[in-house]
């Protein structure tokens, strides 16, 4: 396995980004071992594998920090657990494109970024400067941070989890953005009440990001399916995007085809009455060379 490892670091050494210290360093099947994924976190590496555990060197000779292991299933809610380095220091600083965030081995769900948008903040990052940025399903606010970076006028994030926002929140405070001002909103609760509220009070952005999760059962809205539930979604963004303003719609549920996203945002835009001028898709970044699952779709609105 340490050949494999060795040879997945060595072929992305001179493609990662300027002030950039985590990445995928091993995509599965693309790499060489079908359903093992290794992500580094600033030296910290977090092993994630689907069916057999594998067996992980416990040196990978990488100068490596720690390395954590982790069984990805249905849920996600278990941790990963740490082989090497020490499991009661479970906090890391990274860096990406000299954002700084807060991860953490001892969560269950995700360590608190998604390296796969890495590409998709860069392009928030600049197209942020003086618009009103809305980031829905915010989860840790990392678009949120990119986007206050960017020069973003102002940035609301809307997450159902009180402790994911906080963590938000906690990002801020590395890149040194106030986190408590006039400027940047942190709103509890159900996306599509939110979107509804928003709506009524006339609220607008220059870009609304769009990355839910596959499913979810909350809120006075019941449950939500990217499947079925899509086009509502975006219908209910489109009506808050400024004129010549933009949505970042994006998907990582394997079973949405590209076809079926793609029509799915165009139905929920022509509902809310709105026309696309211009249509980009975002392709993942270099590092996940395996499975394209992750859809993303920027739109810019008349």
């Amino acid at each position: 396995m340490n050949n494999l490892i060795k040879s997945a670091f060595l072929k992305r050494q001179e493609h990662i980004p300027i002030g950039t210290d985590s990445y995928r360093l091993f995509d599965g099947v693309s790499d060489g071992m079908d359903g093992v994924y290794i992500d580094n976190f600033a030296g910290h590496y977090l092993v994630s594998y689907i069916n057999d555990k594998p067996r992980v060197p416990i040196n990978l000779n990488l100068q490596e920090k720690s390395i954590w292991i982790k069984k990805l299933n249905k849920d996600q809610k278990l941790p990963p657990t740490c082989l090497k380095g020490d499991p009661k220091s479970p906090n890391v600083e990274i860096t990406e494109n000299h954002a700084r965030f807060e991860i953490d081995f001892s969560a269950g769900y995700s360590q608190g970024i998604f390296l796969d948008q890495r590409d998709n903040r860069l392009k928030v990052i600049e197209r942020a400067s003086n618009i009103r940025v809305l980031n829905c399903f915010s989860y840790t606010c990392c678009f949120s941070v990119v986007a206050a970076l960017g020069g973003a006028e102002s940035t609301t994030s809307i997450d159902l989890s009180k402790s994911y926002l906080e963590w938000g929140k906690k990002n801020f405070i590395l890149n040194n953005i106030k986190e408590r001002n006039e400027n940047h909103f942190f709103c509890k609760g159900d996306v599509f009440e939110w979107l509804k509220q928003f709506n009524r009070k006339g609220r607008k952005f220059g870009l609304v990001i769009v990355d839910p999760p596959s499913f979810s059962r909350s809120g006075k809205s019941g449950s939500f399916s990217v499947i079925n539930d899509y086009s509502s979604l975006i219908e209910s963004s489109a009506n808050l995007v400024e004129p010549f303003g933009w949505i970042l719609a994006c998907s990582n549920h394997r079973k949405l085809t590209n076809n079926k996203f793609i029509s799915s945002i165009k139905e929920g835009v022509k509902n809310a009455k709105r026309k696309i001028i211009d249509i980009e898709l975002s392709q993942m970044p270099f590092d996940f060379s395996g499975e394209k699952y992750l859809k993303s779709v920027w739109l810019k609105l008349a």
